[in-house]
């Protein structure tokens, strides 16, 4: 009975020790954001285990940035520092898909890699999203929530300062609540 216990014991820290070693995701904060290359630098905020203390994990670099992108039209997100998010680690090298968009071979052997890590952004980490949005809306809002486009079954709802380049052209009266100057 005492060896399948500590059998047992020898299992699970083994078992710990193998899962500790792996990297899935992690929550982080942005140090830089690169726009033309849509990449981020990240620092990890939890600290890892390593040996009798925890220890901060080096900041990743150039991690490329998740964005909703289909059909040739995306969402492209504009991140600063300061701001916290989520990186997942991919399984394997990503290098060669990530620059080719093709289904290839990774150029090394690596796993779990912050080489290959992947900005997932945009969570609420210490404090509640805008306050005074619409309700079941998708809304793409400032993150203090004076200018947004809330978009419902109800309609579109804009709330801010307009401005347009191009023509404007609708099949409906337009019924303007104060004048409207034309230039």
């Amino acid at each position: 009975m005492a060896s399948q216990k500590k059998q047992a014991a020898y299992e699970a820290a083994f078992e710990k020790n193998l899962l500790s070693g792996i990297n899935c995701a992690a929550i982080v904060r942005v140090m830089a954001f690169n726009q033309e290359a849509m990449t981020v630098d990240v620092a990890p905020l939890v600290r890892r285990p390593m040996g009798d203390s925890y220890q901060t994990p080096p900041p990743i670099l150039s991690v490329p940035v998740a964005a909703v992108k289909g059909g040739g039209f995306i969402v492209r997100p504009w991140y600063k520092a300061g701001d916290v998010g989520a990186v997942i680690y991919l399984d394997a090298d990503s290098d060669n898909a990530i620059s080719g968009g093709e289904a290839c071979n990774p150029n090394t052997e690596r796993l779990h890699s912050g080489d290959d890590a992947v900005f997932i952004g945009g969570i609420f980490a210490g404090a509640a999203p805008s306050p005074g949005l619409p309700e079941e809306s998708f809304v793409l809002s400032t993150e203090d929530g004076e200018t947004y486009i809330a978009v419902s079954p109800r309609g579109i709802l804009i709330k801010g300062d307009v401005q347009i380049e191009g023509s404007i052209k609708t099949s409906k009266t337009i019924t303007p609540n104060t004048s409207v100057d034309v230039e």
